[in-house]
């Protein structure tokens, strides 16, 4: 019988993926991910634009509000000791300081996530921007069926004399919102991008 001896790095050089593979095997999360957001922006245009009676969002953007909610709902609580016009305020307010604050805290440990926590904080204006343009109209449905009295917008540019311009201020933000929100989801695809040409030993967190 004849023997071949096989050099015990051949074996390894055979199974071990090439630089290309492990570079795609290295986006495939990101990008997946990047992808979903990429879908939550294109919907913003279309479904938190014009404020409407019926307010009917499809299923990821219905649970980003939700969720954008229950922060606003908490920030009227945390505001509620510093006066009535910072209780009203302190819902929109607290909804955007969150995914502000996320990105500034991951922005300050080194992040990735910093790009995503930008993305949300565009997304959370967008919302934002919805309730102010509704304030000359009230066509939004307020939560537990609200009379409009409780409209916080309403109040506030009521306040401040600002009812007709509120469409035009509630424009000025939802522009705002969503070119942060493609800023950060751009930064984010091009850090993954970035971090799939360095070697796994030398993976950066931040950007």
């Amino acid at each position: 019988s004849v023997t071949i001896e096989v050099p015990p790095r051949a074996g390894l050089l055979f199974f071990t993926p090439s630089h290309a593979t492990m570079r795609i095997s290295r986006l495939i999360l990101p990008l997946s991910g990047y992808a979903v957001l990429l879908y939550l922006l294109l919907l913003l245009p279309f479904h938190l634009y014009t404020p409407t009676r019926q307010f009917d969002l499809p299923n990821i953007l219905w649970l980003t509000h939700l969720i954008l909610l229950y922060i606003h709902e908490a920030g009227h609580l945390f505001f509620s000791v510093f006066g009535r016009t910072l209780n009203i305020l302190g819902g929109s307010l607290n909804q955007v300081l969150a995914p502000a604050v996320w990105y500034v805290v991951a922005k300050r440990e080194g992040s990735a996530l910093a790009n995503v926590a930008m993305f949300f904080t565009g997304v959370s204006i967008v919302d934002v921007s919805l309730y102010m343009k509704d304030a000359g109209l009230l066509q939004l449905p307020l939560i537990g069926g609200l009379s409009k009295s409780h409209h916080d917008w309403m109040n506030l540019f009521h306040q401040w004399d600002l009812v007709n311009e509120s469409y035009m201020i509630g424009e000025i933000f939802f522009w705002l919102g969503m070119v942060l929100a493609a800023a950060g989801l751009v930064r984010g695809i091009m850090a993954a991008f970035r971090d799939a040409q360095e070697p796994a030993t030398a993976q950066r967190f931040s950007r």
